[in-house]
């Protein structure tokens, strides 16, 4: 029924509603400017570092003798900082000892069991490095002794094979300047054809066959390179990539203007290296060396994690947001949820009454989206389905008892539960560390989910319960777009003051009275026809 006192109150409001906005806007705006003037603030400044976790496990059967095993360390330099080292107890004792360029752990023990397991773990912080190599840099005419031994013959590196030297001529590496002997050698080695690792390969082998390893491809980048007047070593390491690994990696360094400059024929990084490189020994190494005799097992697992720039610990001093949680011993994960969860409510709001897309609650999507920041997109999106299909197999199965709907619901909820460490089981057994954060999924929010589900077939029918699912996830992949977007995070680290005008935005949405999109797109015939 038509109430015009409503209608009357509503154009007042109007004033007041704008007054608020504005004043909300203005507000944002005054506090942003007063950073960036007084403070000098930018949100370049607070963007966040990646911080790597790196475990190793190994496992060993002893069979009762004396074992020893040695591995290499990571150490810190210009490209990589190492934080945080950590070795779990075992019943082996270990030590750290520095042998040359390199640190090593080196566990020993007398009558060693089977299934002994051993674990350390190191903090990264790595980033990407790149070097410009002058033009015109020529060969100089000697090396310090410590750097011209990066010259001679090794094992696997033949530098002074007859080969080697007419492979160097081949290529047109023997003359012009280093830029120009690096190029021809690194467009030469990058070239070999790949193949699986089965054991070492040396420089000559890897140019007779054409085709080579990582390990292959870099030693004979340093024998092309040595024999051209330019010292080179290899390097070892772990491209860091989220979950498990048994895959390490070799490239090269060579000694140009004074530096130690990387180059990767593998991966085809001439003179830089990306961020996710972790160097583990400097040479041509084993990265493991154990007791003969015994079954040896292991396995790297890496994890990421955004931490504070020492920029941003500094800004704001105790004013910074970022700085107050780490104070607090409280992840970045958590901040960024706090401050994305009100930009994913309207997003929710615009997609539910300006575009009139169906969902299951006003918050819900926001609140799955945030969850699903730890998982990735796909893997959450199929954790959350596959309990949206445990709660129709449910109804299925108990429909026929006509139970009440709470002893229901928490029957739901186990199952709910146990879906989700079913979850974290595959995950484990297919090694997918992604998937196994699955069961971080707030389990009230999951169980709403599975609910709202399970509500929707009785009230709507499987049809309309499969719609507005549909909906829901549509509208959890706008709002993970917009809540783990780099830039929108950074923004509302450095300003959380913008959340004033997602306020003012929210309000204005408040008093939306025009046509949806989806409704236009129904009825857009009708409304041509009118029109015309």
């Amino acid at each position: 029924m038509f109430d015009p006192g409503k209608m009357i109150r509503a154009w007042r409001a109007i004033p007041r509603l704008s007054a608020v906005t504005g004043t909300l806007v203005a507000a944002s705006a005054a506090i942003a400017l007063l950073k960036i003037s007084v403070w000098q603030v930018s949100p370049g400044d607070v963007l966040p570092h990646t911080q790597y976790s790196v475990r190793l496990t190994m496992r060993l059967d002893g069979n009762d003798d004396s074992v020893v095993v040695r591995s290499f360390l990571p150490a810190s330099d210009v490209r990589q900082e190492i934080r945080d080292e950590r070795v779990a107890d075992a019943s082996l004792s270990h030590a750290v000892v520095t042998e040359g360029l390199n640190r090593k752990m080196i566990w020993t023990g007398r009558h060693v069991q089977d299934g002994v397991l051993l674990s350390m773990s190191v903090d990264v912080m790595s980033r990407p490095i790149a070097y410009d190599i002058d033009p015109g840099l020529e060969l100089p005419p000697s090396y310090p002794l410590s750097i011209a031994r990066y010259l001679k013959p090794a094992p696997n590196i033949q530098v002074d094979s007859p080969e080697i030297e007419e492979e160097l001529e081949r290529i047109g590496a023997d003359h012009g300047t280093i830029l120009e002997r690096l190029g021809a050698i690194h467009t030469r080695t990058s070239s070999l054809a790949a193949r699986p690792f089965k054991g070492t390969t040396d420089a000559l082998t890897a140019l007779r066959l054409g085709e080579a390893s990582c390990n292959g491809k870099s030693r004979l980048f340093v024998a092309l390179a040595r024999q051209a007047g330019i010292p080179a070593r290899l390097v070892g390491g772990l491209v860091m990539k989220t979950g498990t690994t048994r895959t390490t990696h070799q490239w090269v360094e060579c000694y140009v203007g004074g530096h130690w400059v990387p180059f990767d024929p593998t991966n085809g990084y001439f003179a830089r290296l990306p961020g996710h490189y972790l160097e583990l020994y400097t040479g041509d190494e084993v990265l493991f060396t154990h007791t003969r005799d015994i079954n040896f097992e292991y396995q790297f697992w890496v994890s990421t994690e955004l931490v504070p720039s020492s920029v941003t610990k500094g800004v704001f001093g105790s004013l910074n947001v970022w700085g107050v949680f780490e104070r607090s011993g409280l992840p970045f994960s958590l901040l960024r949820t706090l401050l994305t969860l009100p930009v994913g409510a309207l997003v929710v709001v615009l997609c539910r009454n300006v575009v009139g897309v169906p969902t299951w609650g006003t918050f819900l999507p926001a609140l799955l989206a945030a969850a699903m920041a730890e998982t990735g997109l796909f893997w959450g999106l199929l954790s959350w389905v596959a309990v949206i299909a445990v709660a129709g197999l449910l109804r299925s199965s108990l429909q026929d008892l006509n139970l009440l709907h709470a002893p229901l619901l928490a029957i739901l909820l186990a199952f709910v539960a146990v879906t989700l460490m079913g979850v974290a089981v595959i995950a484990d057994f297919i090694g997918n560390a992604q998937l196994s954060r699955a069961t971080i999924f707030p389990i009230a929010v999951t169980a709403i989910s599975a609910e709202r589900f399970y509500m929707s077939i009785s009230d709507d029918g499987m049809p309309g319960a499969l719609k507005r699912l549909a909906g829901t996830a549509a509208v959890i992949l706008a709002c993970y777009l917009v809540m783990n977007s780099l830039a929108v995070q950074m923004l509302l680290v450095a300003f959380p003051e913008v959340l004033l005008v997602v306020v003012a935005l929210e309000l204005y949405l408040g008093r939306w009275v025009g046509i949806r999109l989806s409704e236009y797109f129904r009825f857009r015939g009708l409304l041509i026809k009118e029109a015309g």
